[in-house]
């Protein structure tokens, strides 16, 4: 939500398991889409459209929590743009957010890596709210729709606000979560409009 008029910006989902957290010992059966990032975060583009269209939620974009390993895989956008086309949804509604560290390598092939998604129509997020040691240089700033941080973190560490008001001049949208409704004209200064899982003031 807008920090200032309490307008929309869209929805995050939150996901009641990770992909990282699908782990197994042992020899199993389970089939190898447990161990694909790429068809792991397709099926839950299904259920998040399914859900979004059953209890009738029209906030846009939704921002997704999506594995760090489906970044680089190969299939990822080709998997995700299929499971979207049979949905009520279009890949521009979608915005698929990645940690911090899944931006860490060489930048070049992470440039690759995030064009190949917005090609296919879907929107890319960093999610900053456990770290952010990776810098986001010029040309991926081009590709970058949001950039979550968590607001408890902003009073303590000048980097974070720096990264945030650089985020915000070259076009992105900065989302302060944990954030107070009071703090709303200080983070509007630092480049930070919107917010989620707002404190009431006390």
């Amino acid at each position: 939500m807008h920090l200032l008029d309490g307008d929309s910006f869209g929805a995050v989902c939150e996901m009641s398991q990770t992909f990282e957290e699908s782990a197994s010992f042992g020899p199993m059966s389970t089939a190898s889409s447990v161990s694909d990032p790429a068809k792991w975060l397709s099926d839950r583009l299904s259920e998040v459209a399914s859900a979004a269209h059953h209890m009738d939620q029209r906030m846009r974009p939704i921002i997704v929590p999506s594995p760090m390993a489906a970044l680089s895989h190969a299939n990822t956008a080709i998997a995700c743009d299929a499971a979207i086309r049979r949905t009520t949804l279009c890949q521009q509604e979608i915005c698929l957010e990645f940690e911090d560290s899944a931006f860490a390598g060489c930048p070049s092939d992470i440039v690759r890596h995030v064009a190949h998604l917005r090609r296919h129509g879907f929107r890319v997020s960093v999610d900053m709210r456990k770290s952010w040691q990776t810098p986001i240089g010029e040309g991926l700033r081009l590709l970058i729709d949001s950039l979550r941080v968590d607001a408890r973190d902003l009073e303590m560490n000048e980097t974070l606000m720096e990264i945030c008001e650089v985020a915000s001049a070259s076009g992105m949208l900065v989302i302060a979560e944990n954030a107070n409704w009071r703090d709303g004209e200080f983070l509007n200064r630092i480049g930070i409009h919107a917010g989620s899982k707002l404190r009431a003031d006390s």
